[in-house]
């Protein structure tokens, strides 16, 4: 019984906490895990949860970079979303547990540009995303994400998806389509169209 009063006091104190780090447009579950990270010039309107979320797991904007989250959406424990340009979920999509969406490749591709970075301290400029290639992602309405699934930059996933547990995706996901693998390749489409289990 003491246990469940600590994890209740510290749930709320983190609440509080991260809602000075996000626009939260109506009622957000936050784990007491949960984190929002804002830095390089990021506020509290480069991330927006909308109303009934289930927010388990780390938001990171950097530079601006924005996270728009719409209603209805569950993101798993340990997952992380980063973001230097934009990263947009629909409406009631799924994220399980250690996923990583990054719009941005977190570093120069350029070996000489890398090496002057690993130069740099630790607390450099020259460390931060804006430095990297960067891209919007886009994930759809209904989607469901897998654990340990990793989303690359400029990817958009289309409505109804359902993206494999391990898979990485580095190209487009066709609405109502199942993808799976390394790099993520489509293996079944029109689920849509498959037997309803709930009618």
């Amino acid at each position: 019984m003491i246990k469940n009063i600590i994890n209740s006091i510290l749930k709320k104190f983190n609440s509080v906490s991260l809602l000075k780090r996000a626009t939260i447009l109506g009622k957000v579950d936050f784990l007491k895990i949960s984190s929002i990270v804002l830095f390089d010039g990021s506020t509290k309107e480069d991330i927006v949860l909308g109303d009934n979320c289930r927010m388990y797991g780390t938001l990171m904007s950097q530079n601006n970079g924005k996270i728009i989250i719409k209603e209805n959406v569950k993101i798993g424990g340990a997952t992380i979303i980063g973001a230097v340009n934009s990263i947009t979920i629909g409406k009631g999509t799924a994220l399980a547990d250690n996923i990583r969406i990054y719009d941005n490749n977190n570093h120069p591709v350029n070996p000489e540009d890398r090496k002057i970075m690993y130069a740099s301290s630790w607390d450099s400029d020259l460390r931060n995303w804006k430095h990297s290639d960067s891209a919007p992602i886009v994930i759809g309405e209904n989607v469901w994400i897998g654990q340990f699934v990793r989303i690359n930059k400029g990817v958009t996933i289309g409505d109804n998806s359902v993206i494999a547990a391990c898979s990485v995706v580095t190209k487009n996901v066709p609405s109502n389509t199942i993808v799976a693998g390394n790099p993520a390749k489509v293996v079944k489409e029109n689920i849509d169209q498959l037997p309803r289990k709930f009618v």
